[in-house]
C-alpha cells in the first residue's frame, strides 16, 4: 500500500487530503484544502495562499486518476464544491458521509450544495454511495467506514466518519476530524479494527475550547492507541498542529518511549520539512518569512 498525504497543517495549510494506491486501485480521501480566515487577527499570508494553490493543484492531479473518492464530512478543508468538480469526481465511485442522518444544519446545507454541483457535472447518482457504517471490497482491497462520530465531543460541529483501508494485512485508518478521541466510542472503534498506521487530526488545543479533563482524556486515549500491538506509525496533525506548542504538549502528555512506534506529523511522514504557516502567521507578517527554528 502506498500512502501519500498531500496537505496538512505541517505542510502549510488546513487539509488531510490523502491519496492511496493499493491492489491496483487509487483511492482519494477528503479532496479539500483551506486556510484559516483569521489567525492572531490576521488574514492568510501570501505564502499560505501560494501553498494552498499548490496543494489544490496536487489534489486535482491525483484525483483525476483516482478510482474512488471519499468525503468524510462537509467542512471545506475536506472537500471543495466550487473548483474542478469534473476532474475530482467524474467517473469515480463516490462515497459520502450520510447527508440526511447524523449531520448538523451547517453540513446539511454544504452537503446539498456538493450534491447539486455533482448533478451539474452530470455525475450519475448511481455512482454515489452513502458510506456510514458500511464496508466494501475492491479486489483484494477492503474499505470500511465507521458509524458517525462527533466532530469533537458533541454534535455541535456535526459528525464525521473514519475510513479503514486494508491490503495484504496492512491497515491504514483515517480518523477524520474526531478532534483527538474525546469520548469512548471512537477510541473503541479504533481499538477494534487494529490498524497498523493511523492518520489522526488531534485535539485543537490552540482554541482553549475544552476543559483540562477532556484534553487529559484525549491524551490517555492516544496513549492507549500507542500500546496497540498492531500499530507501527501514528501520524498526528491538523487541529493539533495549529498549536505552536503541540510537540511539547504531546511529549508531556503521553509516554510511549518503551514502544516500537513512530509518532510523526504529516511533513515528517512525507519526508518534508515542517512548515507550520498558520501557527506562525504573526511572525510571517512581522518578518516576511519563516526564518526561525521550528521544533
Amino acid at each position: 500500500m502506498r500512502i501519500k498525504i498531500l496537505g496538512g497543517e505541517s505542510l502549510g495549510c488546513r487539509s488531510l487530503a490523502t491519496y492511496i494506491e493499493a491492489g491496483g486501485y487509487k483511492i482519494f480521501i477528503d479532496p479539500g484544502v483551506a486556510l484559516a480566515p483569521r489567525r492572531y487577527g490576521l488574514p492568510p499570508h501570501e505564502l499560505e495562499i501560494g501553498v494552498k494553490k499548490k496543494v489544490w493543484m496536487d489534489i486535482v492531479d491525483h484525483a483525476i486518476n483516482s478510482d474512488i473518492v471519499i468525503v468524510t464530512h462537509y467542512h471545506y478543508d475536506h472537500h471543495n464544491p466550487w473548483d474542478n468538480v469534473d476532474e475530482v469526481y467524474k467517473g469515480k465511485t463516490i462515497f459520502l458521509k450520510d447527508f440526511k442522518n447524523y449531520i448538523n444544519p451547517s453540513q446539511i446545507r454544504r452537503s446539498h450544495f456538493l450534491l447539486h454541483r455533482l448533478e451539474e457535472s452530470g455525475i450519475e447518482t448511481s455512482r454515489i454511495e452513502v458510506a456510514d457504517g458500511r464496508s466494501y471490497e475492491f479486489g483484494n482491497v477492503y474499505i470500511g467506514f465507521s458509524e458517525p462520530f462527533f466532530h469533537g465531543d458533541s454534535p455541535k460541529l456535526g459528525y464525521v466518519i473514519m475510513v479503514l483501508v486494508e491490503y495484504h494485512g496492512e491497515r491504514f485508518l483515517f480518523t477524520s476530524d474526531v478532534e483527538g478521541l474525546m469520548y469512548e466510542a471512537p477510541l473503541n472503534y479504533i481499538l477494534s479494527v487494529k490498524p497498523s498506521i493511523i492518520l489522526m487530526d488531534g485535539p485543537p488545543t490552540y482554541l482553549k475550547r475544552y476543559d483540562m479533563d477532556t484534553i487529559g482524556y484525549t491524551f490517555k486515549s492516544i496513549e492507549r492507541l500507542c500500546r496497540l500491538p498492531t500499530l507501527k506509525t501514528l501520524i498526528i496533525d491538523h487541529h493539533f498542529t495549529r498549536d505552536r506548542d503541540y510537540r511539547k504538549i504531546l511529549e508531556s502528555s503521553i509516554s510511549c518511549e518503551d514502544l516500537n512506534i513512530s509518532i510523526l506529523n504529516i511533513a515528517e511522514y512525507m519526508g518534508a520539512k515542517p512548515l507550520f504557516l498558520e501557527a506562525y502567521r504573526d511572525i510571517l507578517y512581522e518578518r516576511g518569512e519563516l526564518d526561525i527554528d521550528i521544533p
